[in-house]
């Protein structure tokens, strides 16, 4: 059993998106996203279905022609062979749990 603390993996920073890995499994990675205001993560794992759940601030989510804005407590899924962006759509900072499956499972 791994136990971790959220708080302890939030990182900020203007140059870019900030990636905490929290916990990996055999099938599975759980990240932790940092946003400051304006920034992009083109996600670039097609072949894993992405989970994400905004924790603090707004998120935008899009994917091929769909657009979702994501408020804290949203959670969102991506299937596998989806390409997908998520940008911070507020003035402040954006805090989201991305979880993944891996390796086909």
């Amino acid at each position: 059993m791994t136990i971790v603390t959220i708080a302890d993996a939030r990182r900020f920073s203007l140059d870019a998106v900030q990636r905490s890995l929290l916990l990996r499994e055999p099938d599975l990675d759980v990240e932790l996203l940092c946003f400051e205001a304006g920034q992009v993560d083109e996600e670039s794992e097609r072949d894993a279905t992405s989970l994400y759940q905004v924790l603090e601030g707004e998120a935008l989510l899009r994917s091929e022609n769909e657009r979702h804005r994501l408020g804290k407590g949203k959670i969102a899924s991506v299937p596998a062979g989806r390409a997908h962006r998520l940008e911070n759509a507020g003035g402040g900072l954006l805090v989201v749990l991305a979880t993944r499956s891996r390796g086909g499972a």
